[in-house]
């Protein structure tokens, strides 16, 4: 165990990394016009279907009625997956990937809509700092007279939109896939994910916008490959891996730590410029991350403390009746 957890750290700091490496290579290829939002979408997910299907091998036993489930759970991750690649065609990756972290603000309202839980008063107040630090993020200065003068409001909106759907997506296998396989849950999501984009462009982009592309050079199908197999199959994969030995507040610090690898890699490689509206409302977001969090780990172990307590209680009940 002593030596599984420091791997495991390293393997999600890993993961980490290759999710900060994503948004840039895909704006990459937007911006070269080699493929379209909907057909890399479908594609990624191709390629991530077959990786996944041989890694989980005879883990397909375990499947039953129940993953049907995975039907609506994959069209609500392939709305957020396309918002949030369409919108990155028209934005930049640093305001991309940071707008994708405002589930927060969506996770506790579905959560109250499907099984009525209350929203925790620092879920509201890191819902409201989200917010804040999103609004910095997308205007330009601190001119609030012109707040939204943005040439890239169209992408940011598309984004922050992705990321509300990636919080219902959250919220819905929080409350509805607690007893599934997770690989086998990801898995039909992906593959109902990739029959959706593939849909959306083959109606959409070729028909409706007129924007289809896509490229059979084998360097483009390479990177197709990388962000489909690499990024996302073998990511999710490490990911669950790595939870089994890491304590979920570090998981949920540290993954949304992508957004800022993506920022400095996108600036460095002048594919956008730095902003302090970029650095301010980054830091705002992370700061509320990191207020969710540490209470949702607080409250878990209180409720596991509550739990044990009962259970020594009536323990004692039991022994006092004997």
């Amino acid at each position: 165990m002593k030596r599984t957890k420091p791997i495991a750290f390293i393997t999600l700091l890993v993961v980490v990394a290759l999710w900060g490496i994503a948004p840039v290579v895909s704006k990459s290829i937007f911006d070269e016009g080699r493929y379209s939002p909907g057909i890399l979408i479908a594609l990624r997910g191709l390629f991530s279907i077959i990786a996944m299907a041989i890694i989980i091998n005879k883990g397909f036993k375990k499947l039953n009625k129940s993953y049907l489930i995975c039907i609506p759970a994959g069209i609500i991750l392939a709305a957020a997956y396309l918002f949030q690649f369409v919108g990155l065609k028209y934005t930049v990756p640093s305001k991309n990937t940071f707008l994708e972290n405002i589930s927060c603000i969506t996770i506790p309202i579905f959560m109250f809509i499907f099984i009525r839980e209350k929203p925790t008063w620092y879920s509201i107040v890191s819902a409201l700092i989200c917010v804040v630090g999103s609004l910095i993020l997308v205007a330009e200065g601190f001119d609030f007279l012109h707040f939204f003068t943005s040439g890239n409001l169209l992408g940011d909106g598309l984004s922050a939109i992705g990321g509300l759907f990636f919080g219902l997506d959250i919220a819905f296998t929080k409350v509805f896939c607690k007893d599934k396989d997770p690989l086998l849950y990801v898995f039909f999501q992906i593959v109902v994910l990739t029959v959706v984009a593939t849909g959306y462009s083959l109606i959409f982009e070729t028909y409706v916008f007129d924007d289809f592309a896509i490229s059979f050079n084998i360097l483009d199908i390479l990177q197709v490959v990388f962000l489909g197999v690499i990024c996302t199959a073998v990511c999710w994969v490490a990911r669950a891996w790595a939870m089994k030995s890491i304590d979920a507040v570090t998981v949920s610090l540290l993954v949304p730590l992508s957004a800022v690898i993506a920022s400095v890699l996108s600036i460095c490689l002048q594919i956008e410029g730095f902003t302090w509206n970029l650095l301010i409302g980054g830091l705002i977001i992370l700061l509320s991350i990191a207020v969710s969090a540490i209470f949702d780990y607080r409250k878990e172990c209180q409720c596991k403390k509550d739990n044990n307590t009962e259970e020594e209680a009536k323990h004692e009940q039991c022994q006092s009746e004997l």
